[in-house]
């Protein structure tokens, strides 16, 4: 969605990394429902356009469905009022320092390494305005993640961010300047790359979003040493994280390795705020009378697989790929999950055995008393027998009992 200079090189931007361009008005806003991603350049220096802004509830209707927003935005001064669910945010339009943009703190590798090319400190410097301004770093809204900045680390350039089910990306630099022309310091081939790079970046805040000390981020964005807060109180430290994928081949020679969904809302009180894919055997914990009744403690940890009997959790077969996550604390713990209470890695000998051999010995070789023979792992809350978590999920099931009360 742009008028003007510059159309034609922001298709270019689209098909040359592998993308469908349609060119879009808003005139019949439902035409957003058909949308991947809705591209945004906005190239005007003293406002915002007003077939945009005269949409924006719509717009934020279809981000939250699961559409994303990618803005490049001249203006800057009224980006609180234009990006969805971020009225929060200190817009300043400022062009002092306005040549130097640099990786913040943080920026996932796929955004600076992804399969469009590479991205660093020099790559954006140099322009004759590489950006018009930043949005200050304490005011971004609940889950984002950083991606540029000017020469200070507390100026933000670009950052995304999820709304609902959907994804933000918003940056203040006058993309379409630079796609328009052969610039001596910023090309066109490098404006390429920050546009294929930051669709990698959007894809990967699609995965679950865990509740971090800063805020709600990708768990594909974490890492060890990145502090969480747990459900019994205070917050731990990732020790250690790995993942495996698991292919198309592998789901149709395995069934048994395709996700349980979560749908939202599905275990009660809004929770898990949006759908949650797990493994079959991932727990979720249950917090109710009934499991109070049944084991004397109100709160249990379910294996997925028995939350399936409930409705809006079931074995998503439309899935064609999956890739899990571990993480690993000094103990076993309770985390948020889109917001449910979600168990850490379980150190027991049959959830190690989910973890790929190479991963597993690494793991060993940071918790060495996992190999001892007296070793035995302590979970964070009461885990019943198969059996029981049968019984437990039919009684929710027959009382119509939501399992997070």
């Amino acid at each position: 969605m742009v008028t003007g200079q510059g159309q034609a090189a922001q298709i270019d931007e689209i098909t040359n990394n592998g993308h469908t361009a349609v060119d879009v008005t808003l005139t019949d806003p439902s035409q957003l429902a058909s949308l991947d991603s809705l591209y945004v350049v906005n190239e005007s220096n003293v406002a915002f356009g007003t077939e945009y802004v005269d949409n924006l509830a719509a717009i934020a209707a279809a981000v939250s469905s699961g559409m994303n927003l990618i803005i490049f935005d001249r203006y800057v001064t009224d980006a609180n009022t234009i990006l969805p669910g971020a009225s929060s945010i200190i817009a300043v339009r400022d062009m002092t320092d306005d040549q130097d943009v640099n990786i913040a703190s943080g920026a996932p590798s796929s955004f600076t390494n992804g399969a469009a090319g590479s991205i660093d400190d020099d790559t954006l410097d140099g322009g004759t305005s590489s950006n018009h301004g930043y949005v200050e770093l304490s005011s971004l809204p609940p889950g984002a993640t950083p991606l540029l900045t000017t020469s200070d680390p507390t100026h933000i350039v670009a950052f995304t961010y999820p709304v609902g089910s959907g994804n933000v990306f918003y940056a203040t630099i006058p993309l379409d300047y630079y796609s328009n022309l052969d610039h001596v310091a910023i090309t066109p081939a490098e404006i390429d790359t920050l546009f294929g790079n930051l669709q990698d970046i959007l894809c990967f805040a699609n995965g679950t979003l865990i509740t971090t000390a800063r805020g709600r981020q990708p768990i594909e964005h974490l890492k060890a040493g990145d502090t969480l807060p747990i459900l019994r109180g205070g917050t731990q430290v990732i020790r250690w994280i790995s993942s495996s994928h698991v292919t198309a081949a592998n789901l149709a020679q395995n069934p048994k390795l395709r996700p349980v969904r979560i749908t939202a809302g599905a275990l009660g009180n809004g929770l898990p705020t949006r759908d949650l894919l797990v493994s079959r055997q991932h727990r979720m914990l249950v917090r109710s009378r009934v499991a109070e009744r049944m084991f004397g403690a109100r709160e249990a940890l379910i294996s997925a697989i028995k939350l399936t009997a409930l409705p809006g959790i079931y074995v998503d077969k439309s899935v064609e790929d999956v890739e899990y996550f571990h993480i690993l604390f000094d103990q076993h713990e309770i985390i948020l999950a889109e917001g449910a209470a979600s168990e850490s890695l379980f150190t027991g000998p049959e959830a190690l055995k989910s973890v790929p051999t190479k991963a597993r010995a690494e793991l060993m070789q940071l918790f060495p008393n996992l190999t001892r023979l007296d070793y035995k792992a302590t979970s964070a809350a009461h885990i019943p027998s198969a059996k029981l978590q049968t019984a437990l999920v039919a009684r929710h099931l027959k009382n119509a009992k939501a399992v997070f009360a």
